[in-house]
């Protein structure tokens, strides 16, 4: 392995870590939020293909999907434009409703050398609003996470356009979520390792303008867990975030079913008419085996929204997509299928895409055969019999 994959490597590993190795004290799970009546099965439709760099030492994950009026679905997601080079660009795709796709494009990448975002760009989430900026009002505003060369920790960016299939997304200049420690270069934590940082936005719209809910991932030294603002990015050069809140991680189960789970990598839309807020989830603990590093399960759950942002409530699970359904033994970093506001048309049996990847003995950590180069995007769909 050159010195080129292996610093790109490095640097790759530090967007996907939900380690367990940075949980802080986790709450009492408490008692079962009781369930909905329910008088059918719930299973999830055959999941289907969608985008892979296929016979090359390419990745594609962390989609972000946003459904049109007409079928057709924009997807933005993480890859890297050189064969066996670990740098994150995202990337966009137009998928027609009969199922014909544009060509991939990279439409964000990392900024200048020096700059705080000038190694990767990644985990996008897209929502539609009324953005201004030096005078322009945009359409749609991109966040995303970065990080600069030579460090470990992440943070939170944001990029604006006018067209979800632009070629190019205006960066505004700085970070809009930071890093949670004041002092400069990484954080050490306990076990001799370094916080990972901010990162994994999802953001969803609250009132089709430029206020929003916005959630990320959060892991420092006092653990790993997501958190929630209200944001208004209406006026770009007064824009306001208030002080994060833990969410609810009341109800969620970790692999075994029984055990208190915690949550990271999340994807979070809503249906304001029926008062919900779905999540789709990696299930705790991850395999042992390589690549260690990623989820075997998903699950989707879903709470009252007036819950979430009072945090009160419990979590209920609609379904655990696992490698029974896949058949992948790695299915990771998903989002959930929304409209361009980050509205679900049937919270109940919401679509979703989400990535997979082969593992062990299939795979191993050098040169063409990273899981890395596995990393595909399907789909599939909650429906009930």
């Amino acid at each position: 392995m050159n010195k080129l994959i292996l610093m790109g490597l490095i640097g790759l590993c530090s967007l996907y870590s939900c380690s367990g190795r940075d949980i802080g004290t986790l709450p009492s799970a408490g008692p079962i939020s009781p369930s909905e009546p329910e008088t059918s099965v719930v299973t999830i439709e055959k999941p289907e293909f969608v985008f892979g760099f296929q016979r090359q030492s390419r990745y594609s994950y962390c989609p972000s999907a946003l459904k049109q009026d007409d079928g057709t679905v924009h997807l933005f997601f993480c890859g890297n434009p050189e064969n066996l080079i670990m740098v994150d660009n995202i990337y966009h795709i137009e998928i027609s409703p009969d199922g014909t796709q544009s060509s991939p494009k990279s439409v964000l990448q990392p900024g200048a050398s020096g700059t705080w975002d000038d190694h990767h760009t990644c985990d996008p989430c897209v929502v539609a609003g009324d953005f201004t900026w030096n005078n322009t009002t945009y359409k749609y505003a991109m966040f995303f996470l970065s990080n600069m060369y030579g460090v470990y920790y992440n943070e939170i960016g944001v990029a604006f356009s006018n067209d979800l299939a632009a070629d190019n997304w205006k960066k505004f200049p700085t970070q809009i979520v930071k890093k949670t420690w004041s002092a400069d270069g990484d954080q050490q934590v306990g076990d001799g390792g370094k916080s990972w940082g901010v990162g994994q936005p999802s953001v969803v719209s609250l009132d089709g303008k430029g206020k929003l809910l916005l959630t990320y991932t959060v892991g420092d030294i006092g653990g790993t867990r997501i958190v929630w603002s209200e944001a208004d990015f209406s006026n770009m050069e007064s824009y306001t975030i208030t002080s994060p809140q833990t969410i609810v991680q009341k109800g969620l189960k970790a692999i075994d079913n029984q055990s208190q789970d915690y949550t990271c990598n999340s994807e979070f839309a809503i249906d304001k008419e029926a008062d919900k807020i779905v999540m789709i989830r990696p299930v705790q603990p991850m395999p042992s085996d390589y690549p260690a590093y990623l989820n075997s399960a998903l699950e989707i759950d879903y709470m009252s929204l007036t819950d979430f942002m009072s945090q009160s409530g419990f979590w209920t699970p609609i379904y655990r997509i696992t490698p029974n359904d896949t058949g992948y033994p790695r299915n990771h970093n998903a989002t959930l299928l929304r409209d361009n506001f980050g509205h679900l048309q049937d919270w109940t049996q919401p679509a979703f895409y989400f990535t997979v990847s082969k593992a062990a003995p299939d795979v191993q950590p050098s040169g063409s055969s990273h899981a890395e180069w596995t990393y595909h995007i399907w789909k599939s769909k909650v429906i009930k019999k």
